[in-house]
């Protein structure tokens, strides 16, 4: 196994006119420089007393520092001179940060082999990475998405699994550039609120199992280019979910992606089943890896949400997928208002064979009043449904609609509460805001003028829509 834990140090070279004069010796994960930006982030990690330091050694060079101490170094701009006189404006952050370097372009595929330096609260390591450009129509922005998996040689025989800032341990990772996102905070606040929402129902059997990604902003350089304000995330998998694996040709847990909308992952049609294709009706296959038969439980049951009868339906519905998890799925759906969520970007599980079917939710940038590409869509009075919460409305198995109002008002008492989003928005805001992360966005890619306009909108939009859903419910 190949990486260096690094622990910084501090140099004490000696006292002039009672005056400390101190130089810091800064490891390669916690410090990165942009020439043609004239930057440099350090990270406040391993470096707490940068304030009280003058000098500083960064990869053999020599730096002197002159340091803001107005207000918390995060929140302020500091100088850095390199002894042959360049002068970068300085940043501490308190994001994780990321270092990547290749030889090669970044590709959509294959992944390229790179080296990677990564700093947080807890490792600093230098190790190997792949890196590939991830999605479809965001490939177009600027500023690029990206997955990459963390190997233990070069030549990436091995995979490495790191805890990436609290997170599972894995090796397997998304970079999102939020480049869509006016104020880059819908995906964390979406994530974070679904997080708190739902637990796995099988959570008693796996204790380990989560209902959705985690996901930390985090900040990338690449070849020394400032990259900016990234989210890092979990992947949706078996590993996530503690979906049982198969058993030799025995299907046993099972994830499809809901990736476009072609008519069975929104329940609004029946495609032609085809076994030797990894696509059907807009859905992907994740797991198992394909065997003769991967879409005939899937197949079946869309299949059942679409023509049975009423009265097998309302026998059967709630032992083909967990109503509980619907129910909670199109609360926060709703809330969110995510009209590109209700049959793609949607992952739809099942824990094992004879167990119901779940949702688990996925790319939640086009929300809270604006759609996938980041523009404004001030509708609030629409409810979103899709063909099998239509068909639930409708025949109203076991109190259906009931069961799905109560939760309503439960949820709006605590986590749906106005007061209880709205904060949550305000305080992610600000905590990017007053640590200069806007500002380094905007020095990068010149988009972040009105970032508290773009809250005041988001906070607005946010109580009409609680509005509209407290008066739909009442009225369901």
């Amino acid at each position: 196994m190949k990486f260096n834990i690094v622990i910084v140090c501090f140099l004490t070279l000696g006292l002039q006119s009672s005056i400390m004069y101190s130089q810091q010796v800064i490891s390669e994960q916690a410090m990165a420089i942009d020439d043609s930006l004239s930057i440099a982030v350090i990270s406040i990690y391993t470096n707490p007393d940068i304030q009280e330091v003058t000098t500083i050694s960064y990869k053999n060079t020599i730096y002197e520092l002159d340091i803001n101490t107005e207000k918390p170094i995060t929140e302020v701009k500091h100088t850095l001179i390199q002894n042959e006189g360049k002068k970068y404006t300085l940043y501490v952050t308190e994001l994780p940060l990321f270092q990547f370097h290749t030889e090669k372009t970044i590709v959509n595929e294959p992944k390229r082999m790179t080296s990677v330096s990564y700093i947080d609260k807890h490792i600093a390591i230098t190790t190997h990475a792949g890196i590939e450009l991830r999605g479809s129509s965001s490939l177009v922005f600027q500023k690029k998405t990206y997955d990459f998996n963390l190997y233990e040689d070069e030549k990436g025989t091995f995979n490495q699994h790191l805890a990436m800032d609290e997170m599972r341990t894995d090796d397997d990772w998304i970079l999102d550039a939020l480049y869509n996102e006016p104020i880059r905070l819908r995906s964390y606040l979406s994530f974070n609120i679904w997080n708190h929402i739902h637990k796995p129902y099988y959570l008693d059997r796996e204790p380990k199992a989560k209902a959705g990604i985690e996901a930390h902003f985090t900040e990338v350089f690449i070849n020394n280019s400032y990259k900016g304000l990234y989210l890092l995330t979990e992947q949706v998998d078996r590993k996530l979910l503690k979906i049982k694996k198969e058993q030799g040709d025995t299907i046993r847990g099972e994830l499809f992606q809901g990736a476009r909308y072609l008519g069975a992952s929104s329940f609004d049609s029946l495609p032609e089943k085809k076994n030797y294709l990894l696509s059907w009706g807009g859905y992907d296959i994740k797991y198992p890896v394909p065997t003769n038969t991967p879409w005939d439980s899937l197949y079946e049951f869309t299949d059942f949400v679409l023509h049975s009868d009423d009265l097998d339906f309302e026998k059967e519905i709630a032992s083909r997928f967990n109503i509980d998890n619907l129910i909670d799925y199109f609360l926060f759906i709703n809330t969110l208002r995510a009209p590109d969520n209700l049959g793609k970007n949607i992952y739809i599980a099942r824990y094992d064979i004879e167990e119901p079917y779940f949702y688990v939710p996925w790319d939640l940038d086009g929300t809270f009043g604006t759609i996938y590409s980041g523009k404004r869509v001030e509708t609030t009075d629409v409810f979103l449904t899709n063909g099998l919460l239509r068909r639930l409305l409708l025949v109203n198995p076991n109190n259906f609609i009931s069961r799905l109002k109560k939760r309503w008002l439960v949820l709006r008492k605590d986590i749906l509460h106005t007061i209880s989003i709205t904060s949550r928005q305000r305080m992610a805001y600000e905590r990017l805001y007053k640590n200069l992360l806007y500002e380094r966005e905007g020095i990068r890619w010149g988009r972040m003028d009105n970032t508290s306009e773009e809250l005041e909108y988001m906070q607005e939009w946010t109580k009409k829509r609680l509005l509209f859903l407290d008066q739909y419910f009442a009225g369901l």
